[in-house]
């Protein structure tokens, strides 16, 4: 919507037609898959699976460090950021979920040194708790989770993917100056380890 030339990389199909978007189909955490892509001034990695595996680490972890290597470190490169998750600074939710959370938090800090030492980029993490999206679902339309979880969250609600995609806008593209932090964008989310062991 604001004009930038945009490349998608996921093992789905598209969801989004656009003139100046271009979708490439693969499977992340196969770096030999990865597409050629030249000049790449803006990375958003938004790379997240929750399976309870260790497809959470090879995915959310392995595959976004070889995406971030492959197109970030580079002359053309202004900004990078991570969505992590509020999970890798609590604890909270799936171990192996936030194992991959909490790699990609520390993975970023040594990219933010790296980006800003040989390119003056900024590198940032952007941790959100909930967001009102398809995956989340089952947990949004049931209404004893939901009250549970809304009881230990104090703003009493999720963000909206516009709430997150403004947040990384503003990140990546007006901001120039904050780099190397792990951003806190839950509602106040407080202790709710408890609340993620669901049932089947």
């Amino acid at each position: 919507n604001q004009g930038h030339e945009v490349f998608g990389i996921d093992k789905e199909t598209s969801s989004i037609e656009d003139k100046n978007y271009t979708h490439f189909i693969a499977d992340i955490s196969k770096k030999e898959l990865l597409p050629e892509l030249n000049d790449v001034e803006i990375l958003i990695n938004n790379a997240g699976i929750q399976t309870g595996t260790e497809e959470d680490i090879k995915t959310n972890l392995f595959g976004t460090m070889y995406v971030t290597e492959k197109y970030a470190f580079q002359p053309s490169i202004k900004s990078v950021l991570f969505n992590s998750s509020v999970s890798s600074l609590t604890g909270n939710e799936f171990s192996t979920y936030v194992a991959s959370k909490a790699g990609v938090t520390g993975y970023m800090k040594n990219c933010a040194i790296r980006l800003a030492n040989e390119y003056r980029a900024t590198c940032n993490a952007l941790c959100f708790g909930g967001v009102l999206t398809e995956l989340n679902k089952p947990v949004i339309e049931n209404a004893k989770l939901w009250e549970k979880i809304m009881d230990i969250t104090p703003l009493k609600k999720w963000a909206t993917p516009e709430e997150a995609a403004q947040w990384c806008y503003f990140m990546t593209v007006i901001n120039t100056f904050c780099t190397g932090q792990a951003i806190d964008i839950s509602g106040g989310e407080r202790n709710c380890a408890d609340l993620f062991i669901w049932e089947d």
